[in-house]
């Protein structure tokens, strides 16, 4: 009789420990997912630019003398020719001299940069930039040595991290040269041009306006704008050089910015530029880089961290009618995109032995499948081999998610 309730007992418990197993396999787990996509997608760099003006005129003093008015305050409005300060005259023989020295040193600055292109100097660059290439190939076939090395243990990762940033340096010192030598072969720009012009013909006026006038010597606007900084009161004394007014002309602005080394190679001339500042209620303005200097400089990050960085011009593609000069905005510059790309969240892609995978709900079975990521941005992933457009991906799976697992799918559109 004990033999025969024991047996029943041992009985009970395998059976139960059978079901138990079999109910767990059969555990359903919910979880998120959401539709492939087709869409388009962008990879960008993102900094802050600062609104300039396109047409700057700096007003000097090229007299000595004592303000007696001022008729123009910060902001104002003025047109060519409208007279902004007076000063009282004071040795007007020895003023038309410093006028004539100012306008000598100024006709001999723009003939200079109008001289056609020195060719002795583009030659020198051109050989500066094959020693440089010669060096990258040299830095590359270097750091493709040092990488095998590295996996076979020869080398530490230290090391192999020492000769890819000589690798990386010796790029970026190439890319300089060739803006270098890019920014040698351009002409002078209109811009400059119209301003050496403009400053000639201020002096001129100037001394017409000295010879002629037996009262007070007047300043004028030399174009139309914008006081944008007003240096003089009246009761000062002015002397030859100082530094009186800026007007600028804010129907032409554009955006600079300063883009760090490491991200310069990726951005070219004529990208797209996203534009936007959410105090100003702009959201969907875009630019075009106009210029990327040729010479990097270092800035001191807000973290108190010395950085290289490079200036580059954006223009606007519309005019905005409430922007001025020294606004922040928030750009993007793109330098990827893809218009017709398979679109995941960034959230549904996990790593497995340095290989990508996903998630697929294939009728309330949980499969993993290897993909290929192509452009990455914006929170989500290019898919370029192994998924289909509209085949369902888990997000954020867990670890409790494993192939073959049952579970039950809240589809979400994350995608908008």
């Amino acid at each position: 009789m004990k033999k025969k309730i024991i047996g029943v007992i041992v009985l009970v418990v395998i059976i139960g420990t059978l079901g138990f197993n079999f109910m767990n396999r059969r555990a359903v787990i919910q979880v998120s997912t959401t539709k492939v996509i087709e869409g388009s997608i962008e990879k960008y760099v993102e900094e802050l630019g600062v609104v300039k003006t396109d047409n700057n005129s700096s007003i000097y003093s090229f007299v000595s003398g004592k303000v007696t008015d001022v008729y123009v305050k910060v902001g104002d409005e003025v047109k060519t020719g409208d007279v902004i300060a007076r000063v009282d005259r004071q040795q007007q023989e020895r003023q038309l001299i410093v006028l004539d020295a100012q306008r000598d040193f100024l006709d001999a600055q723009y003939k200079e940069a109008l001289k056609p292109i020195d060719e002795n100097e583009i030659k020198r660059m051109e050989l500066l930039i094959e020693d440089a290439q010669r060096r990258l190939e040299e830095t590359k076939t270097n750091a493709d040595n040092a990488e095998k090395l590295r996996t076979t243990g020869a080398i530490s990762n230290q090391e192999y991290q020492s000769i890819v940033l000589r690798y990386e340096t010796e790029k970026t010192n190439l890319r300089r040269m060739e803006l270098e030598l890019d920014q040698l072969m351009k002409p002078i720009s209109q811009n400059v041009v119209q301003q050496f012009e403009a400053q000639l013909n201020q002096i001129d006026a100037q001394r017409e306006e000295l010879k002629s006038s037996s009262m007070d010597f007047t300043i004028n606007a030399p174009i139309d704008g914008f006081i944008m900084t007003k240096n003089i009161e009246v009761g000062n004394f002015l002397q030859p050089g100082i530094h009186i007014m800026e007007i600028g002309n804010i129907s032409e602005l554009y955006v600079e910015s300063d883009i760090l080394v490491d991200d310069i190679s990726n951005i070219k001339e004529g990208a797209l530029v996203k534009i936007s500042n959410n105090s100003l209620n702009l959201n969907n303005a875009t630019g075009i880089v106009r210029k990327i200097h040729p010479q990097a400089f270092s800035k001191i990050s807000d973290l108190g961290i010395e950085q290289k960085r490079i200036k580059v011009e954006i223009d606007f593609n519309d005019s905005i009618t409430n922007l001025r000069p020294g606004y922040d905005l928030d750009i993007k510059i793109v330098i990827e995109k893809e218009d017709k790309a398979l679109i995941v969240p960034e959230s549904a892609v996990f790593q497995m032995n340095g290989v990508d995978y996903v998630f697929v709900n294939q009728d309330g079975i949980a499969l993993m499948k290897e993909i290929e990521k192509g452009i990455e941005g914006q929170r989500l992933v290019e898919v370029k081999r192994g998924l289909s457009q509209n085949d369902i991906v888990i997000l954020s799976p867990k670890d409790n998610i494993k192939e073959g697992a049952h579970i039950k799918a809240y589809q979400e559109d994350l995608h908008n």
